[in-house]
C-alpha cells in the first residue's frame, strides 16, 4: 500500500485526532493516509479491499504511520471520522471521472474503498448501495480526484 492515497479535503484542527492502539504482527502496518476500522478490544486495523461499508466500524484515516512491529502492539493518530468532513482520493478508474459531466453524475452516489492495486482509491463503478458508506459529492476531473464523505451509519460514532 502507499501513503497519503486518501487525503482530508476540508481543514480540520488537530484536536479532531485521537491515538489509538495498533496489534502487533507486521511492522508499520497502517500508513498516513489509509483507512482504518475498529478491531477487537479497542484496538484498530486497516481497513481491506471493499471495506467501507456499514459492516465495518470507520475509526478514521490514519494521521500517522502506526508503530506497530512483529512482536509489539503500536499506536497509530487517526483523524476521527466526524460528520460532514470532507475527503479527497483517486477514482479507481480515471475513465469515469474525467469529465465534468461524469463527476456531477456521481453526485450522491454510495460505494466503498478499493484496494486492487498498492493504491487506495474510491471505487466509482461501485453498484450504489446503502449499505456502502463512502458518498461521493464531487471532484477534479482533471486529475479523476473524487471528494467523499462516509456516511455516519458505519462509523465509530453510529
Amino acid at each position: 500500500m502507499s501513503r497519503n492515497d486518501i487525503k482530508l479535503h476540508s481543514p480540520i484542527e488537530d484536536q479532531f485526532s485521537v491515538n489509538c492502539i495498533v496489534a502487533s504482527g507486521a511492522a508499520t502496518s497502517i500508513e498516513s493516509g489509509e483507512p482504518t476500522k475498529t478491531a477487537s478490544s479497542g484496538y484498530v486495523a486497516i481497513m481491506i479491499d471493499t471495506d467501507g461499508t456499514t459492516g465495518q466500524r470507520f475509526a478514521g484515516i490514519a494521521k500517522s504511520d502506526s508503530s506497530d512491529t512483529a512482536a509489539a502492539d503500536g499506536t497509530v493518530d487517526l483523524w476521527l471520522p466526524l460528520p460532514g468532513l470532507i475527503y479527497s482520493a483517486l477514482a479507481k478508474t480515471a475513465a469515469n471521472a474525467d469529465t465534468q459531466a461524469e463527476v456531477d453524475g456521481l453526485f450522491a452516489k454510495r460505494v466503498y474503498f478499493d484496494l486492487t492495486s498498492s493504491a487506495w482509491t474510491i471505487d466509482t463503478g461501485a453498484t450504489d448501495s446503502a449499505t456502502n458508506c463512502v458518498v461521493i459529492i464531487g471532484g477534479d476531473y482533471h486529475t479523476s480526484t473524487i471528494y467523499f464523505t462516509y456516511s455516519v451509519s458505519g462509523t465509530v460514532f453510529e
